[in-house]
């Protein structure tokens, strides 16, 4: 199983939430991970509510939360392009993954409002119905994807997934023994390299 040819295109769909914020940063990581391209997408919606009114440009907001995560997605040497629409949440994220021909979709794990998930369901749980690939619901508790630990001390690059990853001693022995934890493909010998730059 080759990831990196799978997911190629991955859609990540935000609503400021600190779910969704999460979902940006999972799929930031993956992109990095797999050298794929990442479109973040808000979804403004076309009725009216009581946050929309108290709220001074749903617009400007919007763009916000789109540039905080291109320029993430910069730093992290990810390709980010976003795009704004309006609409029903769930039917334009199918539309706009099948429009664009994404590979995957990131989404907060209780994406919406409480009060909209009560009268209509969970958004992420309508994408993942009615989506044409694979819906990843990531929540607040979920730790960062492919985040560097703190005590790297070693680059890892498997040949089969073209996947790079930065990684600690532990987990080094860990990948020595089980293979690479993207596709399982036994690790090289010369699939290490100390930070530092020198051959493990």
């Amino acid at each position: 199983m080759v990831l990196n040819n799978m997911y190629r295109d991955i859609l990540v769909a935000t609503n400021g939430s600190s779910e969704s914020q999460r979902a940006a940063d999972h799929a930031i990581g993956l992109g990095r991970a797999l050298d794929a391209d990442v479109h973040a997408l808000v979804v403004l919606s076309d009725g009216i509510t009581a946050r929309d009114q108290i709220r001074a440009s749903p617009e400007e907001e919007a763009n916000e939360r789109l540039e905080t995560i291109k320029e993430t997605g910069d730093t992290q040497g990810v390709a980010v392009t976003t795009e704004t629409r309006t609409g029903s949440p769930c039917e334009t994220i199918v539309e706009v993954a099948d429009e664009r021909d994404m590979d995957l979709v990131v989404m907060g794990a209780t994406v919406g409002r409480k009060a909209d998930r009560i009268l209509h369901g969970s958004t992420t749980q309508c994408v993942s119905n009615k989506a044409p690939v694979p819906v990843m619901a990531v929540d607040t508790e979920t730790r960062p994807i492919f985040e560097q630990p703190e005590d790297a001390q070693y680059r890892f690059y498997c040949t089969s997934c073209d996947s790079t990853l930065t990684v600690s001693t532990e987990t080094k022995t860990a990948l020595e023994e089980r293979g690479c934890i993207l596709c399982g493909a036994p690790v090289a010998d010369d699939a290490f390299t100390a930070m530092g730059g020198e051959t493990a």
